[in-house]
């Protein structure tokens, strides 16, 4: 789900009722207290498998923000206020009941991740059309219901997703792109003759599951291309640092970055170089980043304790922000 990176796969060998010898488990169920750590690893015997990965893990500092506690706030929540959704966030957040899919008949809060409707059509964001198409590969592996980029593809309909080992078709390589931070990747602002490029592929999958993708040889005539760094809201543990953005993330930092170095050498175009064109994408990202800081704030549905530390924001009125966001309300620090 991380780009980048993917979520943690620490995995232990070992025999157990639950754990059969020989059997992989993708849970730390290893680590006894529950504490953040590396993934280090170390082989040992054990008297039922011959080879025993023993999860003694060494903890790493998970102090990885920059800003203190009362900054960082500022700083996300301005981000929030700079996006220009199509359809106020207090819209959406007004469906609380689960309205069964037209397709299969699941019941969903607001989109069905499976057939990929949206089953509360008149909160929904309008078609959003984007400067390139978008192509996904998902991970069979990945769970649906918690991909990004599955969401932000009920948004656009130039956002198109392809489970692996299944790829796109038909793509120029001339005219087709590729992000990912391999070692011949070059910046996406870099990129001569940006504008005649069509079509950029994402990876939806875990960091490790990533390698494996990108190495596939029908994906080596493509370029590779990164963004610049970014600092990412995604709420799911990840064994790395906060740069490492999830699938959805990526897709906007790319589009917008897009956006800005093609209007830079357009005649007649005035600053700002960005104009909110693809803010939509973010639109249920950002609404259940809400609600997981306010899950976590009110201590109403804490599912794990392994964020990075001050990543939950304490003493915020995140129902202030929605309000004020119908409003368009001022930023943070803005005493104009």
């Amino acid at each position: 789900m991380f780009f980048p990176m993917g979520r943690s796969s620490r995995r232990c060998l070992h025999p157990s009722p639950r754990h059969p010898a020989g059997i992989l488990c993708c849970s730390p169920c290893c680590s006894g207290n529950g504490d953040i750590t590396d993934g280090l690893w170390y082989l040992s015997f054990h008297p039922f498998s011959p080879i025993r990965v023993d999860c003694r893990w060494m903890k790493r500092a998970r102090k990885v923000y920059e800003e203190d506690s009362e900054a960082r706030c500022s700083k996300v929540v301005n981000f929030i206020r700079s996006l220009r959704f199509s359809v106020p966030l207090h819209v959406l957040r007004g469906h609380k009941e689960r309205r069964p899919c037209a397709k299969c008949g699941k019941r969903r809060q607001y989109y069905c991740y499976d057939c990929l409707t949206v089953v509360h059509p008149e909160s929904h964001p309008p078609p959003l059309r984007l400067p390139l198409n978008v192509h996904v590969i998902l991970h069979p592996g990945e769970a649906r219901s918690k991909s990004t980029s599955l969401a932000a593809s009920t948004i656009s309909p130039d956002i198109h997703i392809t489970s692996y080992p299944g790829l796109p078709t038909d793509l120029d390589p001339e005219c087709t792109l590729l992000l990912y931070p391999s070692a011949h990747s070059t910046e996406l602002g870099s990129v001569e003759f940006l504008e005649s490029y069509k079509n950029v592929i994402f990876i939806d999958s875990t960091w490790q599951q990533s390698k494996a993708i990108a190495r596939d040889e029908r994906l080596q005539k493509y370029r590779h291309v990164r963004i610049k760094s970014q600092m990412s809201l995604f709420w799911r543990f990840q064994n790395n640092d906060p740069t490492y953005l999830a699938t959805v993330e990526a897709i906007y930092h790319f589009l917008k970055e897009f956006i800005i170095h093609k209007n830079m050498h357009r005649e007649g175009v005035d600053k700002p170089l960005y104009n909110g064109e693809v803010d939509d994408i973010l639109f249920y990202y950002i609404n259940q980043y809400i609600g997981v800081q306010q899950n976590y704030c009110n201590n109403t549905k804490c599912y794990t304790t392994r964020h990075f530390e001050g990543y939950i924001i304490p003493s915020f009125s995140w129902d202030s922000l929605v309000s004020d966001l119908a409003g368009n309300g001022p930023s943070l620090n803005d005493n104009s």
